[in-house]
């Protein structure tokens, strides 16, 4: 469509009027003419629905209304307003055709034409008459203004939609106008609105969330808390509001509240870790203030009395740090609330082993086995069970200094090797006025290393006397078994009345013992014809033989076993001479499926063995009968990747992408989880393998590999799945929800590529998972509800990225089921909090494939943006160079593809960060 222009000449004369300057005589007479001119160009035109048509209807349009300010010339001003009411009815015929022809820009144009005009100072005794579809009008131009993002047109159309009486849109209309203001940060006009919502939709819960979310940002805890309740007189159990009154009665001081909403809470989420942790802390805080009344009155009948009193409060807060602790088992903070209420219950033997737990830095992990090694001990020397007490301290108090002196280990390379011995010595200085009592030096490594190390750990230091100095040794083995890594060894000095010294610190490299180690690093089954293993069919089973180890591996064996009625048609049995570090050697084995094979499945098993016997591997690998095998060769390589430089080798046993070649490396965020789902093989809701969603595994894989290696996320919080069916999707998504609900410090990443579509009647988008069908799609994942769960979610960002169309097209070459002609535009929900999703394409489009690269078209440009900028880069560049590449290369192919991305109004800086 030809762009639509005003002559110069006229939009000066529009802005001479429009800043205030009324038009002269003869001024006015000229716009008349012109204006005229135009209508009857316009007269001439109208039924063809042409481009000049409207563009004369606009322009004679724009020229009469500048005429109604022309107070000089009376009669230029009643000819403009008498030919404006014979236009009128012209504006809202070509605001509904551009609606129709679905032409935001223009729609928008006339549409705002037709709602404004009325309001003009000339037409306010009356004279235009609005039909009754300028609701329909007036909603739709406020659609049309919001995807242009002019939102003070958006506020005008939908206020006055709402001023309409119409009731058919009233709720969508509220909807927008409160994400306007919130985008806008126009609190009070958001507040006005959503108390307008609540009034008009007193049981839609979600406007009193945004209006609750509105005083959390406002800060305005009497509004705040007052909403809350008015939820809660709808829905006394509203999980969603429930635990924002229970923080706020805590931070209040209204602790009895708080438990009571934490204990009701806690009957709807039972293994709620931030729920556990509020009963705990509200308990303790009620029962130890009970139990210092206790001590502080003089009577003791009285005293007892308050002590019952607060045991319950202090035996369910031990349970539930009990509990906390067996999560988070490093909480130095629980566990010292913990030890509180094993002392208050002359629990003495838990107590004193809890606090020894304490000031060495170590984990409630190890607690029930040295609480065994203690009782031992009491039981052999007769030892009262009872919590030591400190000597009294007389006279000038100690002051004691801890310095690491000296480290020495075998060879001398500065590395602590696997089997080697090495020392650590140790100076203690006291240079206060008093003696140090009963000393106590204690060794420990911060992530748990010191369990390789073979030897004492503490040392018994007796008296240090004041201006003395004293010198001690660690001496230890290295175990054979233990890994490669960087130890931060610490040493603690404790003494006995709580004069500790401050901890010594050793940063050193401990190395595993050199030998070769092998590994199936990925095995693939592949058909002789088609694309899966039946009876009567020839196959092939691959599998990547790797060395990670440090030494090459000699002689080694490898032997496939086969069941009954699977033949071999290969040699069971390999050898190989020699595998070097970090080499990957690929192996095939031939074998024929008879007729007579009875299983579901074919196990086949491999034997590997190596001349040092270091290196043993035995493993079984099964792929069943007719099981679709993917075109896309997907591979998944387990385990974490390994950090030696010998083994960084990167391999793909038969997806090769140029992604995975020079991967940057980025640092380690151990707040951070990942759920990536591939679904490419639809085969089970029945049909062709057209359905199927070509390469979604490899595109999983690849996103995979730089979750762990660029974004650095642990491998064991990356939750991986192919061809996820709908009840592991939902559990799959609670469980990362979940994590994200318990550690306020998560960053959340979620991938799908697959199917996705939406409800025809609602247009709601869905994922499909590979056990629904397109006619059963509310039985798929709900993208608005993972929205909404993910809003909620008190973490540090969810990054949510879909190589997924849910328009009604697919990514394969054909739909699950029949569709209709015209695609729909999926309708999203309003995201809150630090919410952000990148999507594969926008409104009606298809997202392809990108057959050459054997990926999707978006997943690929996402990556190799990533690659190409070696990881430094911002997810606002990134989304832009990533709509660039994808709507260059799709355009080539006839589809054109436009990524979106869709972000939270609440969070304004989203742009500048980066993920590395």
């Amino acid at each position: 469509m030809k762009q639509h222009t005003i002559l110069l000449t006229v939009s000066l004369l529009l802005a001479v009027s429009s800043a205030g300057y009324p038009l002269s005589a003869q001024n006015s007479q000229e716009v008349l003419s012109r204006a005229n001119q135009q209508y009857v160009l316009y007269e001439s035109a109208k039924g063809d629905n042409s481009t000049e048509m409207y563009d004369h209807l606009y322009q004679s349009y724009t020229l009469y209304a500048s005429l109604l300010d022309a107070y000089t010339d009376p009669n230029a001003m009643e000819a403009a307003r008498n030919r404006l009411t014979q236009i009128y009815p012209a504006l809202m015929n070509a605001a509904m055709f551009f609606s129709n022809m679905n032409d935001t820009q223009m729609a928008h144009k006339f549409g705002m034409a037709y709602i404004l005009l009325p309001r003009n100072q000339a037409f306010t005794g009356g004279g235009l008459s609005r039909d009754e579809v300028y609701p329909q009008i007036v909603y739709n131009t406020g659609i049309s203004a919001y995807k242009l993002q002019k939102l003070d047109d958006a506020v005008i159309c939908f206020n006055e939609y709402l001023a309409t009486g119409e009731a058919d849109r009233a709720k969508d209309c509220i909807v927008f106008l409160n994400m306007i203001h919130m985008s806008r940060h126009n609190y009070a006009e958001q507040e006005k609105i959503l108390q307008r919502a609540i009034t008009e939709y007193p049981n839609t819960m979600d406007f009193y969330y945004n209006l609750i979310n509105l005083y959390i940002s406002t800060q305005n805890h009497k509004e705040l808390m007052a909403t809350i309740d008015k939820v809660l007189a709808v829905d006394p159990n509203d999980v969603n509001v429930l635990p924002i009154k229970a923080r706020m009665e805590e931070a209040a001081g209204n602790v009895e509240e708080a438990l009571e909403l934490y204990r009701r809470l806690l009957s709807f989420f039972p293994e709620d870790l931030a729920i556990m942790k509020g009963i705990a802390k509200c308990s303790f805080k009620i029962g130890s203030e009970i139990n210092n009344q206790a001590y502080a009155v003089v009577d003791e009948a009285e005293g007892m009395e308050l002590r019952q009193k607060a045991y319950p409060y202090l035996y369910d807060a031990r349970i539930y740090f009990e509990r906390i602790l067996e999560k988070e088992p490093t909480s130095a903070v629980y566990m010292k609330g913990l030890e509180e209420c094993y002392k208050f219950m002359n629990m003495t033997a838990e107590a004193t082993v809890l606090l020894s737990l304490i000031a060495e830095g170590g984990s409630y992990a190890s607690f029930d086995e040295e609480l065994q090694k203690y009782r031992r001990l009491a039981t052999e020397i007769g030892m009262e069970d009872t919590v030591s007490t400190s000597a009294v301290l007389a006279g000038e108090p100690p002051l004691l200094t801890t310095l690491i002196t000296g480290f020495t280990e075998t060879n001398a390379n500065k590395v602590i090797d696997a089997g080697e011995s090495f020392s650590i010595e140790v100076s203690v200085r006291n240079s206060g006025m008093g003696d140090a009592h009963n000393v106590k030096l204690m060794l420990s490594e911060n992530s748990g290393m010191d369990r390789f190390f073979e030897g004492n750990r503490e040392i018994d230091a007796g008296i240090i006397k004041a201006g003395e100095t004293q010198n001690f040794t660690f001496r230890y083995t290295l175990s054979e078994t233990a890994p490669t890594a960087a130890a931060n060894i610490t040493v603690y000095t404790l003494e006995e009345n709580g004069m500790d010294a401050d901890p010594s610190s050793l940063l050193v490299n401990i190395q595993e013992m050199a030998r070769p180690r092998l590994q199936i690093a990925d095995h693939q089954y592949m058909s002789a014809r088609g694309t899966s293993i039946t009876l009567g069919d020839r196959g092939q089973l691959i599998v990547a033989l790797q060395n990670v180890g440090r030494l090459p591996a000699k002689n080694t064996k490898i032997t496939f076993e086969c069941p009954t009625n699977i033949i071999p048609t290969d040699e069971i049995e390999i050898a190989i001479d020699s595998i070097k570090p970090g080499e990957v050697v690929p192996l095939t084995f031939d074998f024929l499926v008879n007729k007579r094979f009875a299983l579901d499945s074919i196990p086949i098993g491999v034997k590997i063995s190596e001349g040092s016997t270091f290196a043993l591997v035995q493993d079984v690998f099964k792929v069943k009968l007719g099981e679709y095998l993917s075109t896309a060769n997907k591979i998944v390589i387990e385990g974490k990747l390994d950090e030696r430089p010998a083994i960084n080798t990167d391999f793909s046993l038969t997806m090769e992408s140029e992604l995975l070649e020079n991967v940057p490396a980025g640092t380690l965020h151990p707040n951070r989880y990942a759920l990536i789902i591939g679904n490419e093989d639809y085969s089970i809701v029945g049909g062709s393998a057209e359905i199927n969603v070509p390469f979604a595994c490899n595109d999983a894989i690849v996103f995979k590999e730089y979750c762990i290696r660029t974004f650095g996320i642990p491998d064991d919080h990356i939750r991986f799945i192919d061809n996820a069916t709908a009840g592991i999707m939902r559990e799959s998504i609670d469980w990362l929800i979940n994590i994200g609900k318990a550690n306020p410090d998560a960053e959340l990443f979620f991938y799908y590529s697959g199917h996705g579509s939406n409800d025809e009647a609602s247009r709601e988008p869905y994922l499909l998972p590979v056990d629904v069908t397109g006619k059963y799609i509310q039985l798929g994942i709900s993208l608005n509800e993972m929205y909404a769960k993910l809003s909620e979610v008190p973490c540090q960002g969810s990054y949510v990225f879909l190589d997924a169309c849910f328009s009604g097209g697919y990514k394969s070459k054909e739909p699950l089921v029949a569709q209709k002609g015209v695609r729909v535009v999926p309708k999203y929900s309003v995201m809150s909090g630090k919410l952000i999703c990148f999507s594969s394409s926008s409104g009606e489009q298809t997202s392809s494939v990108f057959y050459d690269k054997r990926q999707g078209y978006f997943t690929y440009y996402l990556i190799k943006n990533i690659q190409d900028a070696k990881g430094n880069i911002s997810l606002g560049d990134l989304y832009n160079r990533t709509r660039e590449k994808v709507e260059a290369a799709t355009a080539v192919s006839g589809k054109l593809q436009t990524p979106q991305v869709l972000v939270s109004p609440d969070w304004t800086d989203w742009n500048t960060k980066v993920l590395k």
